[in-house]
């Protein structure tokens, strides 16, 4: 509306147009489910994503910090010909805790915020997921020792995989190295477990069970607290013991989570742009297999990721590509983590600003708005180096229009269709030196 002013001042004109900008959202926000109902407190619901921002919250969840180890003591009794008791022992310790150390690595890694989801059903399990708005990272946590339900959690997740959805799925290989049956481009893979010590506090004598004890006026003991009045000694003896076996645990864990926390510090420090690669992995003692470089090469060809423990270097992620980067592939388009995830994030970023357009004018200046809204963005990204290019219109372009990207018909429906285009800048994965000896000098 045009301004008549009778007077000189200042005047202020509200435009009746909304305007558009693109922001930037978490690019790494996993979810970690796991169907382990022993490994966490029965309390926790099925199928509820419960959000923590840190290790505590995991640890105050469980209703404790995580006890490690579970342990018994058997003792054989064994009268002697003198009078009195002989006394063997075995300490009996049952630990699984990978699903407690792996989420331990993701914080460890520099993970941020996350939610935790205990496996109900099937449909539950992508509803509490679709809830959460957040949700970018899909991780499915689970014992080493646990693989018959791991392709049936993994085709649940598969159908929240694809174009819209904005998912990525970070997942282990099997014990062979295989991948599971995902799809491909939305899925990195990663080989072999990692091995971490498990030492922690013991479990309360009073939740330590004694079997077989009997002393030599007919006692039985069930309980190692109630040992140490009866005998000092041997309960001293047996206590070392189980402090020097929880000491010594190690424990391999899958390398999921730990990869989950890579890809959070990556993004926050580099951008998702980046490969989550070539970081020493934290917490980690040694890895479960140690994989040469031709058997890399071949597990590289089928696009898994190898975890190698490097002289020098410690242990990383020595690879950065989905399961569509195979050598068989013929398109390469997806073949590395980043590029896929980098596209996967600038789909939601528009999206969600493009909502802001809703039932607005199809028209000229809708267009332009929102071309420029987009073009802003994506220059950021380019300025950034996210996208390869000497020039802007080398990395990127935005078409909108009538009888560009729109008909009379398309236009009279009601469609707003812009076309984006961005070139991703790519990995150097294969650093080739050429040496050549000069006869000449």
């Amino acid at each position: 509306m045009t301004t008549q002013p009778s007077c000189p001042g200042v005047y202020v004109v509200e435009g009746g147009m909304p305007s558009v900008s693109v922001n930037v959202a978490a690019t790494a926000v996993p979810v970690f489910l796991t169907d382990c109902s022993e490994n966490l407190n029965t309390d926790i619901p099925e199928d509820v994503c419960i959000r923590l921002d840190n290790w505590l919250d995991y640890c105050v969840l469980k209703g404790l910090y995580p006890r490690l180890g579970e342990v018994a003591v058997k003792i054989d009794s064994e009268p002697l010909s003198g009078g009195g008791y002989s006394y063997t022992y075995e300490v009996i310790l049952q630990c699984h805790p990978e699903i407690d150390l792996a989420l331990r690595q993701y914080f460890e890694n520099g993970g941020g915020p996350c939610y935790i989801l205990r496996i109900g059903t099937s449909d539950g399990v992508i509803s509490a997921i679709k809830r959460v708005r957040d949700i970018t990272l899909l991780v499915y946590l689970h014992y080493t020792i646990d693989s018959d339900r791991r392709d049936t959690y993994y085709s649940w997740l598969n159908s929240l995989l694809g174009a819209g959805n904005n998912y990525f799925l970070i997942a282990d290989a099997d014990a062979q190295g295989k991948p599971p049956d995902t799809k491909s481009e939305y899925t990195s893979v990663y080989y072999p477990g990692l091995i971490e010590s498990a030492a922690s506090e013991r479990p309360p004598d009073d939740l330590i069970e004694v079997i077989g004890y009997i002393d030599d006026s007919g006692r039985s003991v069930t309980g190692f607290s109630d040992l140490k009045p009866v005998n000092p000694d041997l309960y001293t003896e047996i206590s070392a013991t189980i402090d020097s076996r929880l000491a010594r645990l190690k424990v391999s864990v899958t390398p999921a989570a730990a990869m989950a926390g890579i890809y959070c510090a990556t993004d926050r420090t580099r951008g998702v742009w980046n490969a989550p690669a070539n970081a020493p992995i934290s917490g980690a003692l040694d890895v479960a297999v140690m994989v040469s470089d031709a058997d890399q090469g071949t597990m590289n060809d089928d696009g898994i990721n190898v975890i190698r423990k490097l002289p020098g270097r410690g242990i990383v992620p020595w690879g950065c590509r989905t399961l569509a980067g195979t050598s068989e592939a013929t398109d390469t388009s997806w073949r590395y983590i980043q590029v896929r995830r980098l596209f996967n994030s600038a789909e939601a970023d528009i999206t969600k600003a493009m909502q802001t357009m809703m039932f607005e004018p199809n028209y000229q200046p809708t267009w332009e708005k929102t071309r420029h809204a987009i073009e802003n963005y994506l220059y950021s990204l380019w300025r950034q180096g996210a996208l390869a290019g000497g020039k802007p219109e080398d990395a990127y372009f935005v078409q909108i229009g009538k009888d560009v990207t729109m008909s009379d018909e398309d236009i009279s429906a009601g469609k707003m269709i812009a076309k984006v285009g961005m070139a991703a800048a790519r990995p150097a994965e294969f650093i080739i030196l050429e040496f050549t000896q000069s006869m000449s000098m």
